[in-house]
């Protein structure tokens, strides 16, 4: 105490489960990784899954080959809640970051030539550096232990759900999923016909078009563009 005040303490467990409230569709950490990946410039993704005999996941790994965390990366992977101030980018590890939460307890992160991993202490959670990342420096990594083990999605509902997601990336094109080292699930995404533009009504009640502002307006829309791309999925040998 100093002269009567107090510092307000957090649980931060229960911080992070509210957070995770916001995620709670299936698979959303794959779309927070996959998000990230493309605003890391990524062109590959690829997952790993690890099951046992049940097939049910005691881990998972993601990764990319997108830019490696740079120092202010890793420093705002520390911070809850965040964010990213570069609005070109959607993920890049923000609150977002945290869904990895929701399937495992204490992940750990690989990226260029170092590694972080998030341990708890009580109710506090903290994070520690694990060494050099020696290996696979031209891939960011993230090592998903198991927090409740959970049966391994239906590969087909979750190809759809890659893909979903893959229709709004603009750099990854590639996404691979293996269980237990065996290659499962492949997408691929190829541009059938390059951004052209698209003409828009110049106003609506909710918009105004091409710098026209009005304070009825909620927002205003620059230059649209439209590009048409293929994917091309591959589960198993039937594509």
């Amino acid at each position: 105490t100093n002269n009567g005040e107090n510092r307000v303490s957090v649980n931060q467990r229960a911080l992070i489960d509210k957070i995770l409230s916001r995620y709670s569709s299936a698979h959303a950490v794959y779309r927070e990784l996959l998000q990230n990946s493309n605003d890391a410039n990524a062109s590959s993704a690829e997952i790993y899954f690890t099951t046992n005999e049940g097939n049910t996941v005691t881990k998972a790994v993601y990764r990319n080959n997108g830019e490696p965390f740079e120092a202010e990366d890793w420093s705002r992977l520390q911070k809850i809640a965040e964010g990213n101030p570069n609005p070109d980018k959607v993920g890049a590890f923000g609150v977002g970051a945290y869904s990895m939460f929701s399937v495992s307890e204490e992940p750990t992160v690989f990226s260029g030539d170092q590694a972080l991993q998030f341990v708890w202490k009580d109710e506090q959670l903290w994070t520690k550096v694990v060494g050099k990342n020696t290996k696979d420096t031209n891939w960011t990594t993230f090592v998903l232990p198991s927090r409740d083990p959970y049966q391994l999605p239906n590969l087909v509902e979750f190809g759809q759900f890659l893909c979903s997601n893959m229709t709004f990336t603009t750099c990854l094109n590639s996404c691979k999923v293996f269980v237990n080292k065996e290659l499962r699930v492949c997408i691929t995404k190829s541009c059938v016909q390059q951004p052209q533009p698209v003409q828009s009504k110049r106003s609506s009640k909710w918009f105004k078009f091409d710098g026209a502002t009005k304070s009825t307006s909620c927002f205003t829309l620059g230059k649209i563009f439209e590009s048409r791309h293929k994917l091309t999925v591959k589960i198993g040998s039937v594509e």
